[in-house]
């Protein structure tokens, strides 16, 4: 009874400051409640906001973009906005030249690398697969990546290589990754003026070059050739003594039979030459920068009409071949 009459007026004093107290705490909580949700609401907001404009960003692949012309093009794609990827043999040296291209973006985190070895059929095949998981569709393919021996290196074994890489290469990787490209999208190889039809001297040659009309004549020509350059005929069978001029022959006029094969697609296929470009490839003695090599691929990415597909083109000009 004593603990009762003493305690019982705090009693009552304790459960009504509990109650002011209560109904404070509920306030503020229905507040930071308000408040959770609403900062939780523009979270998903800018995070819807963000995956729509990943979502409507174009992507661009770039082959051999470790140095020269493709880290050039490269960089320039990203430059205009698109999400780029970077491809490259030597993986140390893709990743550096990725870390550049984010870096003079303003750091931005639509680049990456993905290790690719062209003349290689199961890197373009793990490629391929790593493109279907994580890539949308792939808008713009540049093929750049490409080899040519220095001096006067000639022989049966340093064809097959060239061959290998400059056309089988590239047409490999067109092959597996066209199905994602979606219409209006476009694919530029990038060639050379050294691989023109002028350049061979038989015109038995020149014709059946001319008609080709699938990837599987054009792989006959190549192999022709080497054929040829294996037994020593080939100079008596009307080809010249270029295996690198072949090779984009080879690439430039498969980029014609690739062109009209996608033509119901709305896919658009250019080949191209930068131009005698100061890079590695030439022993830095070009008289273009690759910047300006770049030029030519990167219009015909992003601005070249849909009409010239097919068709070869320098300086943003169309070139016979």
């Amino acid at each position: 009874m004593l603990w009762r009459s003493v305690c019982a007026p705090y009693s009552l004093q304790l459960t009504a400051h509990c109650r002011v107290a209560h109904r404070a705490t509920r306030k503020g909580l229905l507040r930071r409640g308000r408040s959770s949700i609403k900062d939780r609401s523009l979270t998903v907001m800018a995070a819807a906001a963000t995956s729509d404009a990943t979502k409507n960003q174009k992507i661009a692949i770039v082959t051999g973009a470790n140095k020269g012309i493709g880290y050039e093009i490269a960089r320039q794609l990203a430059q205009a906005g698109l999400r780029t990827v970077l491809t490259a043999r030597n993986e140390e040296l893709g990743r550096e030249a990725t870390k550049k291209v984010a870096e003079a973006t303003a750091g931005s985190d639509a680049v990456q690398f993905m290790q690719l070895d062209i003349a290689s059929p199961r890197s373009v095949d793990d490629f391929g697969r790593w493109a279907e998981q994580e890539l949308p569709n792939v808008d713009i393919l540049i093929n750049n990546a490409g080899i040519a021996y220095k001096g006067n290196v000639f022989g049966a074994e340093e064809a097959r290589t060239t061959m290998a890489t400059n056309f089988a290469g590239t047409r490999a990787v067109c092959e597996r990754l066209e199905r994602l490209i979606p219409e209006g999208g476009r694919i530029v190889n990038v060639c050379s003026l050294a691989g023109k039809q002028s350049i061979l001297r038989s015109p038995e040659l020149r014709s059946r070059f001319e008609n080709a009309s699938s990837a599987e004549e054009v792989a006959t020509l190549s192999e022709d050739f080497l054929q040829g350059l294996s037994s020593g005929s080939y100079g008596k069978e009307g080809w010249p003594g270029s295996m690198y001029g072949v090779s984009k022959l080879c690439e430039a006029t498969y980029s014609r039979v690739l062109a009209e094969q996608l033509k119901p697609r709305g896919v658009a296929v250019y080949a191209c030459c930068p131009g005698y470009v100061a890079t590695d490839m030439s022993s830095f003695k070009g008289h273009k920068t690759p910047e300006q090599g770049a030029d030519t691929p990167v219009w015909l990415a992003l601005h070249a009409p849909s009409s010239g597909s097919g068709k070869f083109y320098s300086d943003r000009k169309e070139e016979p071949f």
